[in-house]
């Protein structure tokens, strides 16, 4: 039977994309448009007809249409995305009639060439008697056609340029720019330290100055660009779209009390805008406190915020599409992301180390299961590629972060993050899950591509890696069960294991017929028997077991081996604990008659018993272990759950026949 599937992903889509327009300005203050919801950020591309417009001051109105004014107001629209910048500069070219570039090449020449103009000159300096703002406007020409192009020359002439402001920096517009031009330099350069001294300058000789000459204003200054929301919003932009998810750069947790002040902010986003970035400080302010998380870690919660957004897309695209190249490319950018918030993280011990590995494995999960029906998909080589490395490899290596974690069962779980105790049970029954469900559905894969084939070869090429998969899940609950660290071990667990040994029984059936001694034959007797163990409400499985075994000639084995096990279940300790504590519903009751009847059932060995139908005459509680079932695969707190897990336990500790066998499964060769 196939395992249960994973837990619906709700997937936030943004849809709204507003119209852009320049405002009616003065020769001073010419306004920018407001920035819209970067197409970038949402996982759906904007819609066609919504372009952008812009109006300039007139002739009529008496102003001169030139580049300065709009390049006072740049703050407004610095933090939007590629495009939108290049579809802002593109409609200002046209009704300016001079391209930004030719702009950018006059007033350099201007400012660069004292031999050029007529002018005085002042100082030991010798540069011709310019405004500040005739720089300033340059260097911002400068910095916008580095942020649609990434033209690096352009960042660098912007620094030259506002280097001969240097003496000026007192003043905030130019303070701002200078460290904004500075961050970005840092940020190509990869130079966290001197990124992370921009910002802060930025913040301290900038914004805090703007902020203070506001209180005194009803009104702020939306028309000059130079309002503090849209220095906020350019901060949060830079360090976190920028720095962090564009260019990956580490080590910006010192920046985590900036967005703690910015949460104190309005950024004056729209609703229509989609308030992206205000939501973005929200998320990363709740991240920094979320129970499994790395607290107050910026560069790790931000990574981690953006592979569960790239992971939501990618869900939905797999459902509706199909396994499409862009479902491959959001899924594979999860991923990546994924692997930057574990890199991120404090430590592979830490509660947020354990929440990336938990998501990379439902994701994972998530796509192998989707693997049957898209075999002619685009990008099905590349999904069917995850059981063989993520079903083995990955699974080994997140199997070894539980092994470190777990040691955190005896003390030192709020070293790794963890708020209390409880939460550090929940994270770490929640990585054993996902590693559990990993296996399964990987187990799943294999399985269906057995079934769909009658090819001895491929079959021998298909039985060994499902059988590498099952038994390492079955060998790690064995391995973290010794360690005697129960709490660690989720109740679930154990009805992972017996699916995991059905499944394995099934594989080594398959093999049996084409091998030459009984080592196959006595493997999917051993992992039969270790199913029903497992899981002993079964009934249906406990006599097609024994309808195989009389068409063998070896019903002698169901008598050793599956009789002993129905009187332990009769007389457990275990099953009639809790069935005192149970509250009289559809499956203690059902658990009940069972037990009362067990003996008489399993002696019933008909010659043929169906996979799907219940036999004739039997007893209603066959229908209601099938439905238990689902249900177990489905709810891991399940209270059936911690009955198969105190009946397994009160078995295996003892010395019996199953014990003896999981041993050494050739001692059924004995007396042949």
């Amino acid at each position: 039977m196939l395992t249960g599937a994973l837990r619906p992903t709700d997937v936030r889509f943004v849809t709204g994309i507003i119209m852009f327009c320049l405002l009616l300005g003065t020769a001073a203050h010419a306004a920018v448009p407001k920035k819209k919801l970067p197409p970038a950020r949402q996982g759906s591309s904007a819609p066609d007809g919504k372009a952008l417009v812009s109006r300039a001051p007139s002739k009529a109105s008496g102003v001169v249409r030139d580049w300065g004014p709009y390049l006072d107001a740049a703050q407004q629209l610095t933090y939007w995305d590629k495009s939108e910048i290049a579809e802002w500069r593109e409609k200002c070219e046209k009704e300016l009639g001079e391209t930004l570039e030719t702009y950018s090449a006059e007033w350099s020449k201007k400012l660069s060439d004292p031999a050029a103009v007529d002018v005085t000159t002042r100082g030991d300096a010798q540069q011709p008697l310019y405004r500040e703002k005739d720089y300033l406007r340059l260097a911002i020409a400068q910095t916008v056609n580095y942020l649609q192009n990434d033209d690096r020359d352009s960042l660098e002439g912007a620094a030259q340029t506002l280097g001969k402001l240097k003496d000026k920096t007192a003043m905030p517009e130019i303070a701002y720019w200078t460290g904004f031009v500075k961050a970005l330099q840092a940020m190509e350069n990869s130079d966290s330290r001197q990124f992370v001294a921009q910002v802060y300058d930025i913040w301290n000789n900038a914004v805090l100055y703007i902020e203070q000459g506001a209180l005194g204003s009803k009104e702020t200054e939306a028309g000059t660009g130079r309002s503090a929301p849209f220095l906020y919003r350019n901060l949060v932009n830079l360090v976190v779209n920028r720095a962090i998810i564009d260019q990956k750069l580490a080590d910006l947790n010192a920046l985590g009390p900036l967005f703690l002040m910015l949460k104190q902010r309005d950024l004056e986003e729209k609703e229509a805008e989609g308030n992206y970035l205000t939501k973005l400080v929200e998320r990363i302010n709740k991240g920094f406190v979320a129970p499994d998380s790395d607290r107050y870690r910026l560069s790790y919660t931000v990574a981690s915020i953006e592979a569960k957004r790239l992971q939501q897309i990618a869900a939905a695209k797999l459902d509706s599409e199909g396994m499409t190249e862009e479902a491959r490319k959001y899924f594979e950018d999860a991923r990546t992301f994924n692997d930057y918030a574990l890199k991120w993280a404090e430590s592979r011990r830490s509660s947020g180390a354990v929440n990336a590995v938990i998501d990379y494995l439902d994701t994972t999960s998530f796509a192998i299961e989707r693997l049957k029906g898209n075999e002619n998909a685009p990008s099905y080589n590349f999904f069917v590629m995850l059981p063989t490395h993520d079903g083995q490899s990955t699974l080994l290596k997140s199997m070894a972060v539980y092994n470190d974690v777990a040691a955190y069962a005896e003390g030192g779980w709020k070293r790794a993050g963890y708020a209390d105790h409880e939460s550090y049970l929940q994270s770490i029954h929640r990585l054993w899950r996902a590693i559990m469900e990993l296996s399964l559905w990987t187990g799943d894969f294999y399985m269906m591509k057995i079934v769909d084939t009658a090819e001895p070869e491929k079959i021998f090429t298909l039985v060994p890696p499902m059988q590498v998969v099952l038994n390492s899940y079955l060998g790690f609950l064995s391995s973290q069960r010794k360690r005697n660290l129960p709490d660690v071990i989720p109740d679930f667990a154990y009805f992972g294991a017996a699916e995991a040994s059905e499944k394995l029984a099934f594989g080594y059936m398959k093999t049996y017929n084409y091998s030459t001694d009984s080592t196959a034959y006595n493997l999917w007797f051993l992992h039969r028997l270790q199913s029903t163990e497992l899981f002993p409400l079964n009934p249906r499985e406990m006599m097609r077991t024994a309808s195989v075994l009389k068409q063998d000639g070896r019903y002698n084995l169901f008598l050793d081996y599956y009789l002993p096990l129905a009187e332990r279940f009769k007389r457990s300790d275990a099953v009639r604990m809790w069935l005192e504590e149970a509250t009289a519903d559809d499956a203690s009751v059902a658990i009940r008659e069972y037990r009362d009847a067990i003996t008489e059932t399993v002696v019933v060995a008909p010659e043929e018993v169906s996979a799907t139908a219940p036999p004739k005459g039997q007893p209603a509680y066959f229908a209601s272990f099938k439905s238990l079932r689902e249900e177990l695969q489905r709810k891991p707190d399940h209270p059936v759950h911690r009955l198969l897990k105190a009946y397994y336990l009160e078995e295996i500790q003892q010395t019996s026949n199953y014990t003896v066998l999981l041993h050494d499964s050739n001692r059924l060769n004995i007396g042949f």
